[in-house]
């Protein structure tokens, strides 16, 4: 006989596995489309490697490319210590690419706030 207890935990054992598959979802289509507007945006600045946008890694190499920094501080980035300056670099760069595209550098303090960063995405790539 099945008693009330285990059924309540193996219930909130389900709730919490949805949750969690929820938030797991919502990540790969937050990646799929930030992944897309990278690209979009490489694409509109000439890059020949648009499609590193999809590759963790390869993404910060290009984005140091295509903002006129040294693709290198992507090593930097794996560096104790170091990887402040990269981020600092990879900041900077990114101001410089939307500079590249004609637009206000002020909108990448709203990608801070969540949701409100696909929309500035999606303008910095599409518009």
């Amino acid at each position: 006989m099945i008693s009330l207890s285990s059924l309540w935990h193996s219930t909130y054992f389900l709730a919490q596995t949805g949750e969690e598959e929820a938030v797991k979802s919502f990540g790969i289509i937050g990646y799929i489309i930030m992944s897309y507007c990278f690209q979009k945006i490489y694409q509109r600045l000439g890059e020949p490697n648009a499609w590193f946008a999809w590759v963790p890694i390869l993404s910060s190499w290009i984005m140091y490319k295509a903002g006129d920094e040294t693709p290198w501080w992507t090593l930097g980035l794996f560096i104790p210590g170091v990887n402040i300056i990269a981020l600092i670099a990879l900041l900077s760069a990114f101001i410089k690419i939307v500079k590249k595209l004609g637009k206000n550098p002020w909108l990448i303090l709203l990608m801070i706030v969540p949701l409100l960063n696909f929309w500035v995405m999606y303008h910095y790539a599409f518009t």
